[in-house]
């Protein structure tokens, strides 16, 4: 699982990917009450969101599973933070255990918790939605 910014500029590979996550792709459908039933128009397209959780490994817990190695524990926090400042979309790229790219969108973080476990690893949840961007046709 990787997260980017301006063109992949700046990446960053998660060093433990969360073992589950899910993307709902709402509609914003409404129910209207006809005569004789109820009718539901279909509405647009809503914005996708997903919410990842896991840790980052402290300094010295060097876990055999790591899938990246290059930054510690509080440096992740301090990436993901700056890239919220610089108040820009983020690229979220989701590889399956197979290497095959399953998602690849554009997303902002809405919410970002994280705090210290007893062993120094950092706990953290990611929520971000979809970043669609617009184009006007010109």
């Amino acid at each position: 699982m990787f997260l980017s910014i301006k063109n992949n500029k700046e990446v960053l590979q998660l060093p433990v990917p969360p073992n589950m996550y899910s993307i709902p792709g709402p509609w914003k459908n409404t129910q209207v009450d006809g005569l004789k039933q109820t009718l539901n128009i279909i509405g647009l397209k809503g914005l996708r969101s997903v919410e990842i959780s896991s840790f980052f490994p402290a300094a010295g817990h060097n876990y055999p599973f790591l899938q990246n190695r290059t930054m510690w524990g509080m440096q992740y926090v301090d990436t993901i933070e700056r890239w919220r400042g610089l108040r820009i979309p983020i690229r979220l790229v989701i590889i399956d255990s197979s290497g095959k790219k399953t998602e690849n969108m554009a997303v902002v973080i809405d919410d970002f918790t994280h705090g210290m476990a007893t062993d120094g690893d950092i706990q953290y949840t990611l929520q971000m939605s979809e970043f669609p961007f617009v184009s006007t046709g010109r």
